[in-house]
């Protein structure tokens, strides 16, 4: 655990973790501080580990992977988890993948090209893992993020863009780009230029493209909550959610200080909803007003993680 983080880190977290890319002249504005300030604060949150990384958000679907899936896995006994571990290290679809501390094991977020492409995967998966002992799917339609919004940034945004046209085709210049992006998220122009043996204009120039192109939507901090004190935890609605429900989930996360992101799902879970929290007194409030929303069919199952996610691989099919 590091010391103490007052407002101010906070805010400058919360805001990394929305935009890492934005000018720190902007976030120094913003915040009422120098860049100079703003500089020494981030460098400290690297150096103890509260910032991992900087990861890019894509838009996967322009890519050509249009099935956005996690995967919850138990196992008989954790050896069996510590050898998946390692053999999906390379996986050219997986994203990520975390501990959990109830009811399953190990997470992994994977996208793939379509549903035949997943169910290939998920398959294989079962059929060279016998220490697998249980597993469920989450399959998103509608995510909405909402980023650290106690620590002072309220802005929202909707994961998963709607496209059904044909994936962008990319050049190896922008195939290289986006490698070099996916392993630093804020890497500077002329560094990208310098490891892709190309000029910074044209760098930008294709960086522009890409947003353009609407590829990529931006990139953020991936931090480490241990370290800050705090705690995920993952709740699962199963069962049937009228549209009316659906609307005041959406308006209680936007509300929640807690709630991090809210998915629906077409089946059970109906719901997923993702905490971060400092105390077990949040986390109960949360569930008591989430009961004062939903029926008393609707079941919750409460899934802490050990953590967000290791070995980020933001762009595994490069």
């Amino acid at each position: 655990m590091v010391e103490r983080l007052n407002d101010l880190d906070k805010k400058l977290i919360a805001q990394l973790y929305h935009d890492a890319r934005k000018p720190l002249t902007e976030i120094a504005k913003n915040l009422h501080l120098s860049r100079e300030q703003v500089s020494y604060r981030i460098n400290k949150f690297e150096k103890e580990g509260i910032i991992r990384g900087y990861v890019p958000l894509v838009n996967y679907s322009k890519f050509g992977y249009s099935k956005l899936t996690i995967i919850f896995l138990k196992f008989r006994n954790l050896k069996f988890m510590n050898e998946l571990k390692k053999k999906v290290v390379n996986d050219g679809n997986r994203i990520s993948y975390g501990e959990l501390l109830a009811k399953y094991d190990l997470f992994i977020v994977a996208v793939f090209k379509n549903e035949a492409d997943r169910n290939e995967y998920i398959l294989r998966m079962l059929e060279e893992n016998e220490g697998i002992s249980d597993y469920s799917i989450i399959e998103p339609y509608y995510l909405e993020n909402y980023p650290l919004k106690f620590f002072g940034y309220n802005e929202k945004s909707h994961l998963i863009k709607d496209y059904s046209g044909k994936p962008i085709k990319l050049d190896e210049k922008e195939k290289l780009i986006l490698s070099i992006l996916s392993k630093n998220a804020t890497a500077k122009v002329i560094d990208i230029a310098i490891k892709a043996k190309m000029s910074a204009e044209l760098v930008v120039y294709k960086i522009k493209r890409l947003k353009k192109e609407g590829l990529w939507i931006g990139a953020r901090a991936y931090i480490d909550s241990e370290k800050m004190n705090y705690s995920y935890t993952i709740l699962l609605l199963n069962g049937q959610l009228p549209a009316s429900t659906r609307e005041l989930l959406k308006k209680f996360a936007e509300k929640s200080p807690n709630i991090e992101s809210l998915a629906f799902m077409i089946n059970n879970p109906s719901c997923y909803i993702q905490l971060f929290h400092k105390e077990n007194s949040e986390l109960t409030n949360t569930l008591k007003k989430l009961r004062e929303i939903l029926n008393e069919n609707i079941e919750i199952t409460i899934i802490p993680l050990k953590n967000e996610g290791e070995d980020l691989n933001p762009l595994p099919f490069l």
